[in-house]
């Protein structure tokens, strides 16, 4: 009887363990979606200035000089939603876990925004870039 009892209460505890809420783990993985979104991206950085340079470069001798300067335009802008996004992100945000959940959310909403403003700019340009400039 004492082994039934003790078994019993192995497995209640392991059920209890098991259904313990994991929101500890769940902010761990969303903050590391989120670095890992980032981290993809940051190195994109020099790319888009240079990029953007190159733009601003080739339309003072381009028939497509407006075209060039609106591209260069769109690298600017996804640069500084980079940079306004490292600054404004807060990576020791205190608060309790669902608090810190609803806050990385919105930062990962934010950080893929950025993501993707910043790949399809680059992409956009190296189209461009094949026929528009002299």
């Amino acid at each position: 009887m004492m082994k039934l009892l003790r078994w019993s209460y192995l497995f209640l505890w392991i059920f209890l363990w098991g259904c313990a809420p994991t929101s500890g783990n769940e902010t761990d993985l969303l903050y590391q979606e989120i670095m890992d979104a980032h981290d993809e991206v940051m190195p994109k950085m020099g790319k888009i200035r240079n990029l953007e340079k190159q733009f601003r470069s080739a339309a003072l001798t381009s028939n497509n000089a407006t075209e060039l300067i609106r591209q260069a335009d769109v690298l600017a802008r996804a640069n500084e939603a980079m940079m306004n996004w490292m600054r404004n992100f807060n990576s020791d945000f205190q608060g309790l876990d669902e608090e810190k959940k609803e806050y990385l959310l919105g930062q990962k909403k934010q950080v893929y925004q950025v993501k993707e403003l910043m790949n399809s700019s680059i992409l956009q340009s190296g189209e461009l870039m094949g026929s528009a400039i002299d």
